[in-house]
């Protein structure tokens, strides 16, 4: 510090300067990591396909809706109605279109099964789930039933 001091103005201003390089360097590859890992995060993201636990074809489910339906319920005292929304749940888009032909005998079958119900049968969330099952086992019975998963309803009004 001492001959800093002493050293003249002009010739404290000619020392050579410290070497920034290494610094520019060291940035731009740490940058150039980091982009290089982003695009491999994405190049893996969009070429991987994501595994299935069940070492199977990883098959998408298809919802069918029906029409809604507005039936009598069998009250003897009293006259009642349920309006209920079903969606049937198949294993794929070609199954949904394969049911379409067999709807006449799917509407016949829900709307005796739902005409046959009180209210004292669906008014509970046990009457309901065990329309749902019934529901499902009435359909599966069908020839064309076989694909049908599930059912669920999406409007569900008794009166």
């Amino acid at each position: 510090m001492a001959r800093e001091k002493e050293l003249p103005p002009e010739v404290a201003e000619e020392a050579p300067p410290k070497p920034k390089g290494k610094l520019k360097k060291i940035i731009i590859l740490v940058v150039l990591l980091f982009v290089l890992l982003g695009g491999g995060a994405f190049a893996y993201l969009l070429l991987v396909d994501e595994p299935t636990t069940d070492k199977t074809k990883h098959v998408e489910k298809a919802m069918m809706p029906l029409e809604p339906f507005l039936v009598n319920l069998a009250d003897k005292d009293s006259r009642r109605y349920l309006k209920v929304k079903i969606d049937l749940e198949v294993d794929t888009e070609k199954t949904a279109k394969e049911l379409e032909k067999a709807m006449p005998r799917i509407r016949d079958q829900l709307i005796f099964l739902l005409s046959s119900k009180s209210y004292q049968d669906i008014s509970t969330p046990e009457g309901k789930l065990q329309l749902k099952k019934e529901i499902l086992a009435r359909l599966t019975a069908l020839p064309t039933g076989k694909k049908i998963s599930g059912a669920y309803f999406t409007e569900f009004v008794a009166q």
